[in-house]
């Protein structure tokens, strides 16, 4: 399109004048595409800024000119052709044309023209709206993808493999004419679903079921498979496909390749069959290997365990034998003093003296006593025959009983208690719990200074009865404490004091073999608190109301 800006042709007629001459400004220039508008005579009346714009023109130098000043004349015939075919029918068209630009290049148009009218002092006049749509980028863009789609249309044919299409469904859009020697079926065979008819049936479930679980979260698929023709000779084929994601991060498309692995397939099966023939080999000799040194292992462990099951035994029989000759000499020895004290008084002896002999004597056969209780009980956890029979019993009554027990033994030290909270009855083995809070009296008595006092308190705690032994005795190392409830074992700040190391270790059996757990805190030079944790039956509470 070579457009001169050329003087208005005296020979034209007068360009249509309206009475409004901003109308066709206030009509049009604010319109969304570029628009001109035409009278009878296919004058140039009003061109808005978009279309001054796209010609490179200003409006003063166009309006009252014809398309006969800016195009050939072949296209200015056509347009004036379309103008007034639009004026005598009154109906709107839609044209796609090419059009010479100034620049001289061809550029493709769709217009819209539609007759309309405007008022002029001799009534009203038609003219012509053309709404102009500019196709040229879009037309060249068409073009280049036809180009493209013929330059991979030959790629596809020369490929080796067969490429192929599908949607974001997974269905088969497009695939290459190698699928006609992979198949034997023609190419339209293949599309949507059709491909599924050509697997071998072994194969299909299996290539389905991945196929739809790769389109479905979008991941690569890879699988080798049977393809067989329609003469029903199948090959293998190894399938490819990875999918194409738009902007958003959506499957758009799916881009595979189908490659003939069928002779490479059967030299690999050729190869793992060998291979499996060895392994067999190999692993039946390797079992044999295996039971024979399982068997040898098995002896000596055997071996190893008898050893060490000597050694145990005899180091604990040298243990016991050491801590029993320990322990019950004490006792003994007091009950030997106490004896000759009694022999060697030959003036009048008095009901004090027997008292204080009596309660020394005492208290060593209650030391002995313990001592065998503890021994005994300690055997029969070792075998696991020590039982726990419950019954409805009074834990308050128990423990005061302990009480009174170790209060009478060890007069030299003050024992309180508060045991009102405690329930009435208590689902408890009375001799087992006896035992516990014995020891723990005990350990307290045994562990606290001359003179100073134990207290023992007890409460329930929702569905749970506590009950804690606190002393102000020697203490514990904190790195004892978890040592503590071990069989032998005894904390480094009992040095010198006398005992098995067995009480605790039984004291722990017995409340969890209850159902219960035990905790201790304690301050190295402070003394020490044992808490015992028992569980309340609901059904005891409900006898109990």
């Amino acid at each position: 399109m070579n457009i001169s800006k050329v003087d208005h042709c005296s020979s034209a007629e007068p360009a249509l004048q309206s009475p409004h001459p901003d109308l066709l400004k206030d009509l049009f220039e604010d319109a969304a595409r570029p628009t001109i508008i035409k009278d009878d005579q296919s004058r140039f009346l009003f061109i808005n800024g978009k279309a001054c714009e796209m010609f490179g023109l200003k409006l003063d130098e166009i309006l009252g000119r014809t398309d006969d000043d800016f195009l050939p004349a072949d296209e200015a015939a056509r347009v004036r052709e379309a103008d007034a075919q639009v004026l005598a029918t009154g109906k709107a068209c839609l044209i796609e044309e090419e059009i010479t630009a100034p620049d001289g290049s061809i550029r493709t148009f769709q217009t819209h023209k539609r007759r309309s009218f405007i008022p002029t002092a001799e009534g009203k006049k038609p003219i012509v709206v053309v709404v102009i749509y500019d196709l040229t980028e879009l037309r060249h863009a068409e073009q280049v993808l036809k180009a493209s789609e013929e330059h991979y249309r030959s790629l596809i044919e020369l490929h080796p493999q067969t490429p192929w299409v599908a949607d974001a469904e997974g269905n088969v859009i497009e695939v290459g004419p190698g699928w006609q020697d992979a198949s034997g079926r023609e190419v339209n065979e293949a599309m949507g679903q059709g491909w599924h008819r050509t697997l071998h049936p072994d194969d299909l479930p299996d290539v389905v079921k991945t196929w739809e679980a790769a389109v479905g979260t979008g991941a690569l698929f890879d699988m080798i498979y049977r393809i067989g023709t329609v003469k029903g000779r199948y090959r293998w084929y190894r399938n490819r496909a990875a999918p194409k994601r738009d902007g958003e991060g959506r499957v758009v498309r799916w881009y595979g390749l189908l490659e003939d692995v069928h002779d490479r397939q059967l030299a690999l099966k050729a190869l793992e069959t060998s291979e499996r023939r060895l392994r067999q080999h190999r692993d039946e000799l390797e079992k044999v290997v295996q039971v024979r040194t399982a068997e040898v292992q098995e002896k000596n462990m055997e071996l190893d365990r008898l050893l060490q099951h000597e050694r145990q035994i005899n180091a604990l029989q040298r243990r016991f034998v050491a801590m029993i000759s320990h322990e019950f000499r004490t006792p003994l020895a007091v009950i030997d003093g106490a004896a000759q004290r009694l022999t060697r008084t030959k003036a009048a002896v008095t009901p004090q003296f027997l008292e204080d002999k009596a309660a020394q004597i005492k208290g060593a056969v209650a030391r002995m006593v313990e001592l065998m209780e503890s021994i005994l009980a300690a055997g029969r956890l070792e075998m696991g025959t020590i039982a726990i029979n419950k019954e409805a019993s009074s834990l308050s009554a128990v423990l005061r009983q302990c009480i009174a027990s170790r209060a009478e033994i060890s007069k030299g030290h003050t024992i309180s208690h508060d045991l009102a909270e405690l329930p009435e009855l208590q689902m408890i083995d009375k001799a087992a719990i006896e035992r516990v809070f014995s020891n723990l009296l005990s350990n307290a008595v045994k562990y606290s200074p001359a003179g100073s006092n134990i207290r023992v308190t007890g409460w329930r705690d929702g569905r749970q009865v506590r009950v804690s032994v606190a002393d102000a005795g020697i203490g514990v190392d904190a790195d004892d404490l978890p040592k503590l409830f071990e069989p032998y074992f005894r904390a480094r700040s009992a040095t010198g004091i006398a005992g098995t190391g067995i009480g605790l270790n039984i004291v722990k059996e017995i409340v969890e073999l209850h159902g219960g757990s035990i905790s201790v805190e304690s301050t190295l030079g402070r003394g020490t608190t044992f808490t015992v944790e028992l569980p309340f039956d609901e059904c005891i509470e409900k006898q109990s109301a």
